[in-house]
């Protein structure tokens, strides 16, 4: 009896080998579609963002001394989608100052905007002021950072303007951050 069992057994297990294995396979291939997008503090996209940074350092000027070397601030601070493709254009008010048209800047180089903006004021004569933009980019290293950006902004005077009056002299300088 126990020999007829264990002969059973081994049929079974013979039996159960020789069926083969069937078994269905599906494939599926995702399509995701990733957007530029660029934002700043907060979260906000840049494309919703108007600000106005009004409390901007002053400075003193003088027609001897000069301005003391200027003033400089912090402008904007943003991060965007990694490789997206950005511009920035300048409008400085003041007849004579020295706008300039959207230009592409890289998101592993320095990009650097100098130009002139005569702020208006007391006299009909305008005070000659520079400015400096600065945009200083951190590529992307991975899937989980973006490409970040930080721009500084720095205003001069040169000295010797004798022919402008006392008093208090302002301008705006707007500057447009593009991306696609």
């Amino acid at each position: 009896m126990k020999k007829l069992l264990l002969l059973a057994a081994a049929l079974n297990l013979g039996a159960a080998q020789a069926v083969a294995a069937q078994s269905a396979s599906v494939t599926l291939t995702p399509t995701v579609t990733v957007s530029n997008v660029c934002a700043t503090v907060g979260n906000i996209n840049l494309n919703t963002l108007n600000e106005t940074i009004p409390s901007y350092p002053t400075m003193d000027y003088n027609a001897l001394d000069g301005d003391g070397g200027g003033v400089q601030t912090d402008m904007v601070k943003f991060w965007c989608t990694a490789g997206t493709a950005l511009s920035m254009a300048i409008n400085a008010s003041g007849t004579g100052s020295d706008s300039q048209a959207a230009m592409s800047f890289s998101n592993s180089v320095d990009t650097t905007y100098n130009g002139s903006i005569y702020l208006n004021g007391a006299g009909t004569i305008p005070l000659h002021a520079k400015y400096k933009v600065v945009i200083k980019p951190t590529p992307s290293t991975g899937p989980l950072s973006a490409d970040m950006y930080k721009g500084k902004v720095k205003f001069t005077a040169p000295d010797g303007q004798w022919g402008v009056p006392a008093g208090t002299y302002s301008g705006t300088l707007a500057v447009t951050i593009s991306y696609n």
